[in-house]
C-alpha cells in the first residue's frame, strides 16, 4: 500500500511479454478449513557538476559481473541530526534487452519534491565525465558514451545529497524517526522495444516498478545520538560496523529512530525483526507474532521465502507500505490494536508480509495492473485468518470487506481514481471477492496449485515482472472450468 504521490509528466510504458509453456503440476491442496464466502518538479532542472564528496570512492573497471543483474554499492554518510545523505553510488548495469541503447534512463524518486536531491559529479567507470546528463522531475538520462549492445555491461559512479523534508511518508523525516524509501536513483526494467518501464505517480496507488537487482550498502554515521536505532531490509554485518548486502531484491530501505525498541522473533530459520515505538511493545508484539504466522503459513502455500530476514518498521505515516525484505506498518494501526487478533493490526501484518510473495517475488506494473500484488495480498488475509483463527473469517469478510460495500473492475489502474477509497474498494476488496469466487469455482486443488506456480515461474523469470496475460494463462493450465463469467463479473 502506498499514499497519494503528486503527477508527474514521464509518459506511462505498458508491458506485454509472452508467456513460455509450463505445466500446472497438480498437488494435494493444502489443508484448510472450509468457512462460508462470504509536488511535482518544477520546469526541467539542468544537472550540476558539484565536487566529488569527500566519502567517495574511485569508480571501478567495467567488467561483467557473474550476476548479470543490475549492481549498486552504495556508500552513505548518514547525519541524522541535519536530516541528509551523502551518496557515492556505483551502478554496474548489463543490457538484458535485444535492444541496442543509446542512453540509461534513472528514476530519481528523491528529486520528486524540489531541494531533496541534490547532484554531484557523475562519471563513467573509467573515470570520463558524463555529458549532456538531464535531470527532468523523476527522471535521469544519461546518454551513452557509445551504443551498449545486449549482453554488454556497463558502470558508472554517481555522487549526490539528499536533504529530507519534514513530513510523514517513506523518504522523509518528522519528530519519531527517518524513513529511506526511493532514496537512491534506480534504473527501472527496460523492456525489449518497449523502452524504460517509468510511470507517472496519480492521486493513488504506487507507481513505482523495480528490477531485482544486488546491493551494497555501507552507512557511515556523522555525529548521530547514542540511541539512534538503524533497521534495515537486510542483515547487518556488525562486524563492519553498517554493512548491508542485500541479493537479487527489488529495493533497498532503511529507518532510523531513537524511539525504537527492536523485537524479534523466529519463524524456523528466519529472523524477523519488528522496530516499534517505545510505547507500543505490546502491539509490537501482536504484530511480530502476526508475522511469524503469516511468514509460514504463505512459505507453505505459495514457496519459500528467499531470505534470512524480514523487518517490520512501525511509521507515521497511514497504512502500511511493503518494500522487499522490510514492510512499513503506520501507527494508527499500533494505537487501535484491540488486544486481540480480531483486529487491523494483525489483518495487515497478514496483508504486507504477503507482498514479500506478490511483489518482491513476483512484480507487476503497480500503476497499471495494481490487482496482481493487492488482490492477491488482500486474499492472503482471508487465508491468514483461515488458518490461524478460523473462528474469525466471518469476521475478517465483514470488517475488512463486506461493510465497504465494494463495488468497481479489479483491473482498474492507478489512474482511474482520484481518492483512495474507491481504489481500495475495486482493486482490494473486489479483488479478494474475485480469488474467492475463482477459489470456489475450480477447487482447492487447482487453486493453490495454481497460486504455488504462477509464484514460482514468474520470480524464475530473467526480470521476473507478471501481467494479467501470464496470470490468466497459467491459471488456464491449472483448471479447464469456463471462467467467462466470472472475467464478466469482476474484469473490465
Amino acid at each position: 500500500m502506498r499514499n497519494a504521490k503528486s503527477i508527474l509528466w514521464i509518459s506511462l510504458v505498458c508491458v506485454t511479454f509472452t508467456l513460455a509453456g509450463l505445466a500446472c503440476a497438480p498437488q494435494a491442496a493444502p489443508t484448510l478449513l472450509d468457512t462460508p464466502t462470504p509536488q511535482v518538479a518544477e520546469s526541467p532542472t539542468p544537472l550540476t557538476f558539484a565536487t566529488v564528496f569527500p566519502k567517495a570512492q574511485p569508480p571501478t573497471a567495467a567488467t561483467v559481473q557473474t550476476s548479470q543483474r543490475t549492481q549498486y554499492k552504495l556508500a552513505v554518510e548518514f547525519n541524522y541530526l541535519q536530516h541528509r545523505l551523502n551518496v557515492n553510488e556505483t551502478v554496474r548495469y548489463t543490457n538484458r534487452s535485444s535492444d541496442v541503447l543509446s542512453e540509461l534512463e534513472f528514476v530519481v524518486q528523491a528529486n520528486q519534491e524540489e531541494y531533496v536531491f541534490q547532484p554531484g559529479a557523475i562519471s563513467w567507470a573509467d573515470g570520463s565525465s558524463v555529458a549532456n546528463a538531464q535531470l527532468d522531475g523523476e527522471k535521469l538520462t544519461l546518454p551513452l558514451p557509445q551504443p551498449l549492445n545486449p549482453g554488454q555491461s556497463i558502470g558508472l559512479n554517481l555522487n549526490y545529497s539528499v536533504n529530507l523534508l519534514s513530513s510523514s511518508g517513506t523518504l522523509s523525516f518528522s519528530s519519531h524517526q527517518i524513513n529511506l524509501s526511493g532514496w537512491y536513483p534506480y534504473l527501472p526494467p527496460y523492456l525489449s522495444g518497449q523502452g524504460w518501464l517509468i510511470n507517472s505517480p496519480a492521486a493513488v496507488g504506487e507507481y513505482q516498478v523495480y528490477e531485482p537487482a544486488d546491493f551494497d550498502v555501507s552507512l557511515t554515521l556523522n555525529g548521530a545520538p547514542a540511541n539512534l536505532v538503524v533497521a534495515a531490509s537486510a542483515a547487518n554485518d556488525a562486524a563492519q560496523g553498517y554493512h548491508f548486502v542485500q541479493t537479487n531484491a527489488r529495493n533497498f530501505t532503511l529507518s532510523a529512530s531513537t524511539n525504537f525498541i527492536h523485537l524479534t522473533a523466529a519463524a524456523g530459520n528466519i529472523l524477523v525483526n519488528a522496530y516499534v515505538f517505545s510505547t507500543d511493545t505490546t502491539a509490537g508484539q501482536a504484530s511480530l507474532e502476526a508475522t511469524v504466522k503469516a511468514l509460514t503459513l504463505f512459505s507453505r502455500l505459495y514457496g519459500p521465502y528467499p531470505r534470512q530476514t524480514l523487518t517490520i518498521v512501525e511509521a507515521d505515516f497511514p497504512d502500511g507500505m511493503e518494500e522487499d525484505g522490510l514492510y512499513f506498518l503506520g501507527s494508527e494501526y499500533f494505537n487501535t490494536y484491540t488486544g486481540t487478533p480480531a483486529s487491523y493490526l494483525t489483518a495487515i501484518s497478514a496483508h504486507e508480509t504477503a507482498h514479500q510473495w506478490w511483489w518482491a517475488q513476483v512484480a507487476n506494473d503497480q500503476a497499471r495492473e495494481p490487482w496482481l500484488d493487492e488482490a492477491l495480498a488482500t486474499y492472503s488475509e482471508r487465508l491468514f485468518y483461515e488458518n490461524e483463527y478460523p473462528d474469525l473469517v466471518d469476521w475478517w469478510w465483514q470488517t475488512r470487506v463486506q461493510a465497504f460495500d465494494p463495488q468497481g473492475w479489479v483491473n482498474s489502474t492507478i489512474y482511474d481514481f482520484n481518492s483512495f477509497r474507491p481504489y481500495v474498494n475495486a482493486v482490494y476488496l473486489r479483488g479478494a471477492e474475485f480469488l474467492e469466487a475463482l477459489r470456489l469455482k475450480i477447487g482447492d486443488e487447482a487453486f493453490f496449485a495454481f497460486l504455488r506456480d504462477y509464484c514460482s515461474s514468474i520470480k524464475n523469470e530473467d526480470l521476473a515482472l507478471t501481467n494479467s496475460s501470464q496470470f490468466w494463462s497459467i491459471l488456464s493450465q491449472c483448471t479447464s472450468a469456463d471462467l467467462s463469467a466470472l472475467k464478466s463479473d469482476y474484469f473490465k
